[in-house]
């Protein structure tokens, strides 16, 4: 089952072309091997290049912060 605030490696590279540069999100990295790491990524190129190197991960979304 699909849960809302998982997210494979390409649906997140979707989801962050939607949002604000100013935006930054926390998630969880989840390895194919189970284990975890918490990793912040925005709407960059720097986020993208990570993702594709990354993409047998999932990612759960953890909190969101917008930069004033």
């Amino acid at each position: 089952m699909h849960q809302l605030n998982k997210m494979t490696s390409l649906e997140l590279q979707e989801f962050l072309t939607r949002q604000k540069d100013s935006t930054s999100f926390s998630f969880t990295m989840i390895h194919p091997d189970e284990t975890k790491e918490e990793i912040i990524l925005k709407n960059n190129p720097k986020s993208d290049k990570f993702l594709k190197a990354h993409s047998e991960a999932l990612f759960e979304l953890n909190e969101a912060s917008e930069l004033i």
